[in-house]
């Protein structure tokens, strides 16, 4: 029974990685909104049925695909990090940069409907991500109200410092950035943080 279990896992993610698969490549040849059920189904090679297995529409599995790119980054970047410092903000920061050159350097018709779409999953995922941090991280417990106010202003302000460089002409790493940016970003948070 464990390993019919284990084989049929297999064959979810396998069958949502192809999914994904074809999603994001055709990002990169056409807008989300001209993007169809059956565009992503031909490129992974699933009927309809099969993608209605595994999610309700495209923009499930936008949800899926950002959630999923979002993990592989933080893994990346971030393999160990599980509260917050000043050296995981700083790579928080470099995973929006990446982000945000991704979404105007990759996506075919980043229109402003586009934009906003892909900004509310970054946003809703980097807001989750420094929360958690934060209530893991031995923080003042501050009002529910102001922890999730100040990782609001917090990851928007990660967000208009990557669109500045995005679209700025600053010269430097992206790892000298990080390092600029984050006393910034710690002055929003306001909050008192006890050393892991």
């Amino acid at each position: 029974m464990k390993r019919e279990e284990g084989s049929q896992d297999l064959r979810v993610r396998r069958t949502r990685q192809l999914l994904q698969q074809a999603f994001l490549e055709l990002m990169a040849q056409k807008s989300f909104q001209a993007i169809t059920v059956q565009d992503i189904t031909s490129g992974a090679m699933v009927n309809r049925s099969t993608f209605y297995d595994h999610f309700v529409d495209k923009y499930a599995l936008l949800e899926y695909s950002m959630n999923e790119l979002f993990q592989e980054a933080l893994a990346a970047q971030l393999p160990h990090a599980r509260r917050y410092s000043t050296e995981n903000l700083q790579g928080l920061i470099i995973i929006m940069c990446d982000f945000f050159g991704q979404l105007h350097g990759h996506c075919k018709a980043a229109d402003e409907h586009n934009i906003a779409l892909f900004e509310s999953q970054v946003m809703r995922l980097f807001q989750q991500t420094l929360r958690r941090w934060l209530q893991e991280s031995g923080a003042d417990e501050p009002d529910p109200g102001e922890l999730d106010l100040a990782v609001s202003m917090a990851s928007w302000a990660i967000y208009g410092a990557a669109q500045h460089r995005g679209l700025g002409s600053l010269t430097g790493s992206v790892a000298a950035f990080a390092v600029a940016v984050a006393p910034r970003i710690e002055a929003i948070l306001g909050l008192k943080f006890t050393p892991a």
